[in-house]
């Protein structure tokens, strides 16, 4: 019992430590969740615990039975005890409990600051693990064999360690001044129990790395973009190494892809320091600004775009995409197209080949197409794009060439799309410097592209029955210099009729530029 005297925070259920337990002040700090509550109610949310303990005590053991009388029982009663009255109770508990933290840490554990994700969600609050933790402690001396002692000692040690990455799953919905520091530690410490538990070795060494990564995390907040990067380099190669011994351990498998995407969101971390280190004018807090919009947008709700515009994973490669706008800014390149427009506007190329059958009886043949397709990469911000994709894109087939009948009869007709001079202004992107120009960021990934386009030659199909197409190839980003005016952006007139009716969709205002 000496073990649960103590103070309990009543937010979370955690323990307060020595320094706040033999503190003189009427106010108390968890170094758990970080938040301050007058002494006496964190006394008095222990007491409630304590007695919720002692009432399950007493209906678990006949006879009212008392914590405080345990220790002066005899063993072999003690024994009988444990066994008859409390193993099978406890052991559904521990089942039910050792379950719930596999299944939280098969999901990612951490969320960026600049990002808006979802923590991992658990069927347990922090404060019900924790006096699950308390509750296996009180029935300790109950359990004299030295294997069921074993067993509720690695129970309490995994408990302990859930309820910790729990508690950082509450810590990463709030503001809480410090909060990644807290985390950092929670996850030490939570590291530092289950690595006292049998076939958890490999979950120990990805806690210790999402410390690291918290930490980083702390210091991008605070400025040391420096520190940052080489704690986000530690915490990429310890991950790299847990997730190598996860693959040689079966039980811990459903943590892979949940590890893939902390590896991801090490290397964004990483990336945004390094771009605040090195982004335009030295302009660090502005460079965290653009990743905190970009991780903040909010995106149309479609029910068959929200799989890929709700996903984990897809903000790593939007980064890498401002990655390489900033490179560039100092001292990289972008494939630019030439034009004197003031701003430099992305769009995904695309290739596409397709046949259609023309003529009649004898002069019937089939005549082959190749043409280029260009989808600006805001696409994902308009749901009349989302709902129908000649919206979002150079739609060819809108703009059919003029032929004549007889054209058709003989079988002399070339093409049914209209690309304008579309191919000829992606084949002039090169790699070049973009100067002063404003740059518009993408918003959409390179399966996103490829999904559009996919529905609009299925929309394409469905309309004319003698085309046959061939998989679209999404190629590159390019950046093609327009001007922005009073009605939106104007484009270069190689578009003729074929610019993308998004580009002049208002949602397109929360574009974003650097």
């Amino acid at each position: 019992m000496d073990q649960l005297v103590e103070l309990r925070c009543k937010y979370c259920g955690a323990p307060l430590d020595r320094e706040q337990i033999e503190s003189d002040s009427p106010y108390v700090t968890c170094q758990c969740c970080g938040t301050s509550q007058q002494r006496v109610d964190a006394k008095a949310y222990m007491q409630q615990m304590m007695g919720q303990i002692q009432s399950w005590i007493s209906k678990a053991i006949p006879g009212g039975f008392s914590l405080a009388q345990q220790e002066n029982v005899d063993p072999i009663a003690r024994h009988n005890i444990y066994i008859t009255n409390v193993k099978p109770s406890i052991e559904l508990e521990i089942r039910d409990y050792r379950f719930a933290l596999n299944s939280v840490v098969s999901s990612p554990l951490i969320v960026l600051p600049f990002t808006k994700g979802e923590p991992a969600k658990s069927k347990h609050s922090s404060s019900n693990v924790f006096e699950f933790n308390a509750k296996l402690k009180s029935i300790e001396p109950l359990a004299v064999d030295v294997n069921d002692r074993a067993a509720i000692t690695e129970a309490e040690n995994m408990s302990m360690a859930y309820a910790l990455i729990v508690n950082n799953s509450q810590l990463l919905t709030d503001t809480t001044p410090g909060r990644f520091a807290l985390m950092s530690k929670n996850f030490k410490e939570s590291a530092e129990a289950i690595g006292k538990c049998k076939d958890y070795g490999p979950l120990v060494g990805r806690l210790n790395a999402l410390s690291e990564v918290c930490t980083a995390s702390d210091m991008v907040l605070n400025g040391d973009h420096l520190g940052c990067v080489t704690k986000a380099e530690a915490a990429i190669g310890m991950l790299q190494k847990a997730k190598s011994e996860i693959l040689r351990n079966p039980k811990l498998a459903m943590m892979i892809r949940a590890v893939d995407l902390e590896i991801g969101q090490s290397k964004a971390l990483k990336s945004v320091a390094e771009m605040s280190v090195t982004g335009t004018n030295g302009d660090a807090l502005g460079t965290l600004e653009v990743m905190n919009k970009l991780g903040s947008l909010n995106y149309p709700s479609d029910q068959s775009w929200n799989p890929l515009l709700r996903k984990k994973d897809r903000d790593y490669e939007l980064f890498s995409y401002v990655e390489g706008i900033v490179t560039a800014r100092s001292e990289g390149t972008l494939p630019i197209c030439p034009g004197d427009g003031d701003i430099l506007y992305p769009f995904w190329d695309v290739d596409l080949k397709y046949n259609f059958t023309t003529g009649s009886l004898f002069s019937k043949k089939v005549v082959e197409v190749t043409e280029d397709i260009l989808i600006p990469a805001t696409f994902t911000l308009s749901a009349e794009a989302l709902r129908n994709p000649r919206r979002g894109l150079t739609d060819i087939f809108s703009v059919v060439p003029e032929s004549s009948i007889m054209d058709r009869i003989k079988g002399e007709q070339d093409s049914i799309s209209g690309g304008a001079g579309i191919g000829r202004l992606t084949d002039s992107a090169t790699d070049n410097r973009p100067g002063t120009r404003s740059i518009v960021l993408p918003l959409s990934t390179k399966t996103e592209a490829t999904r559009l386009v996919e529905e609009y030659l299925r929309q394409s199909c469905s309309s004319n029955s003698k085309l046959k197409l061939s998989k679209p190839y999404v190629k590159r980003l390019i950046y093609i210099p327009c001007r922005m005016g009073m009605d939106g952006i104007s484009l270069p007139r190689a578009f003729d009729r074929l610019t993308p009716a998004v580009l002049s969709d208002p949602a397109l205002n929360s574009i974003i530029k650097i």
